[in-house]
């Protein structure tokens, strides 16, 4: 073989005609995922202002200034220790149904990246996944809604009943409960005592959080359906194991209080993983 033969290199030509149908496969592919992003967001955004909307019109509070800072919160009822939260209820049901509570927790610690308030009506729905596309207003909204599942007591008095919502990726529904275990440091949370409640038409629920563990869905273990004494309490012996959180107070199991569940999505789009708190009534006030 000569040496010219040698220097030469053989080139590979694509067809003219494919390269043309790669690009245009590429074009669509990078539309399809441009407007998946596109409505993902959107419907964030409508998701947000619905329940913004939905706050401002059913919920009335009586803020008060902090006189260091300026910073306005709900103000806390001196004699119940309660949020002072003025819900309208008539409206709020006939807007939906199903409606049967509003979820109230302002986390607030030392490092502000990781506060967060929830402030959502809860729904009870009657199948399985019923709310999980829908918002309160009935609107089909990958954001959902805070809804109780369909095994849970209505009226917050199961021996553990589960509340359901999105981890939405811009904070919104349950998508800043993670703070708990992204906390680097978890002593603050371990000092003060956790408290969120649950506002009805008969009384307002207090609850403390007690645990919080990572999971997988369906895992019957984690989403046991309680029927009896003998299921609650192999239920509460296995929280008490977890030692993934130190409750300051102590918690009294002997009567049973209930527990209330609150679970959402952990890790990257489409996992199996679960983030769930596990937390115990600790009061009751009647609305008169």
């Amino acid at each position: 073989m000569s040496a010219e033969n040698k220097g030469k290199r053989k080139t590979f030509r694509i067809n003219p005609w494919l390269a043309k149908i790669l690009i245009v496969i590429l074009v669509v592919v990078i539309g399809y995922e441009g407007y998946d992003i596109y409505k993902e967001v959107h419907e964030r955004e409508v998701a947000v202002k619905e329940y913004d909307d939905i706050a401002s019109s059913a919920v009335s509070t009586n803020p008060e200034k902090d006189p260091e800072t300026g910073e306005e919160s709900v103000a806390i009822d001196e004699e119940t220790g309660i949020p002072e939260l003025v819900i309208d209820y008539d409206l709020l049901s006939s807007q939906n149904s199903d409606f049967i509570g509003w979820l109230y927790w302002d986390f607030d610690v030392e490092d502000d990246k990781f506060d967060f308030t929830l402030n959502y009506p809860i729904v009870k729905e009657h199948y399985a996944n019923q709310y999980l596309h829908v918002t309160f207003t009935g609107e089909k909204n990958s954001s959902g809604c805070i809804f109780l599942d369909e095994f849970s007591n209505e009226n917050f008095m199961g021996y553990s009943d589960f509340l359901f919502g999105h981890n939405m990726r811009n904070g919104s529904m349950f998508g800043s409960l993670d703070s708990l275990y992204k906390m680097p440091n978890r002593e603050e949370i371990s000092e003060e005592p956790m408290y969120f409640y649950i506002y009805t038409k008969d009384a307002v629920f207090k609850y403390v959080v007690y645990e919080f563990e990572s999971t997988t869905n369906g895992n019957d273990t984690v989403y046991a359906v309680i029927e009896d004494d003998a299921g609650y309490d192999s239920y509460v012996s296995r929280l008490k194991n977890l030692n993934n959180y130190n409750c300051p107070i102590d918690i009294s199991f002997e009567d049973r209080p209930e527990i209330l569940n609150l679970s959402t999505c952990s890790g990257p789009h489409g996992s199996s993983k679960r983030f769930v708190i596990h937390a115990v009534k600790v009061g009751t006030i009647e609305n008169t």
